[in-house]
């Protein structure tokens, strides 16, 4: 006969951060999704050959200059135009603190240091902490959702649930959203 039935420890502050960390990426690759269904738009690419040219270049910043590129030769409409370079520029400021995370090294009091500081005691001090990783995943997020939601507003598709989608609304979110990943909303 078994025994009894142990009590399921408590997350360690480490598995928090783990946790955080999985949804900060997660959200993150939303967002780099997004800015491919942009890319599609801008470039009037099906997904046979926009997908791979689009994921050829290995580092983020590079597929956003195949959009920057891509805008230079495309007519958009306006707001289109105006959403997509202010969604870029918002991306660009992320994508740094993204970087952080994803090439840091989890300490076990949950906190995730800069794997490049030689000096662990000082970069504890400047480590990203919890609750900067639950922000960031949430400005991940929110970036990424407004960016499907505009590509839906461009092509046409405005959700029964929220007729007053539009791009102008859209960028109207987008700047409210913080300048920095790890600032709160």
């Amino acid at each position: 006969m078994p025994g009894p039935r142990k009590i399921a420890e408590m997350p360690s502050e480490r598995d928090k951060a783990f946790l955080l960390f999985g949804r900060a990426m997660a959200a993150w690759a939303k967002l780099e999704k997004g800015f491919y269904a942009w890319f599609e738009h801008i470039t009037l690419l099906d997904m046979k050959l926009g997908q791979p040219l689009y994921f050829a270049p290995t580092s983020f910043m590079a597929r956003t200059n195949l959009i920057r590129a891509a805008l230079k030769s495309n007519q958009l409409e306006p707001a289109e135009r105006a959403f997509i370079e202010k969604a870029l520029g918002y991306a660009g400021q992320y994508n740094s603190f993204r970087n952080k995370l994803a090439h840091g090294e989890f300490t076990v009091e949950g906190l995730l240091i800069e794997s490049k500081e030689p000096d662990y005691k000082a970069a504890k001090q400047v480590a990203i902490t919890q609750k900067q990783m639950a922000v960031a995943a949430n400005n991940f997020q929110a970036l990424a959702d407004l960016l499907w939601k505009a590509r839906d507003a461009a092509l046409g598709f405005i959700p029964e649930d929220e007729p007053e989608a539009s791009l102008e609304t859209c960028l109207v979110e987008l700047k409210a959203l913080p300048k920095a990943a790890s600032d709160p909303a």
